[in-house]
């Protein structure tokens, strides 16, 4: 996953993006 991807999208989707990457990151390390 590229973070710095999510700074050229708009602040909704970039709520959203932050939510995915949380998620499945958590997921991936638990």
């Amino acid at each position: 996953w590229d973070l710095q991807a999510a700074d050229q999208l708009p602040q909704s989707l970039r709520v959203f993006y932050a939510a995915v990457y949380n998620t499945t990151h958590q997921i991936t390390y638990t």
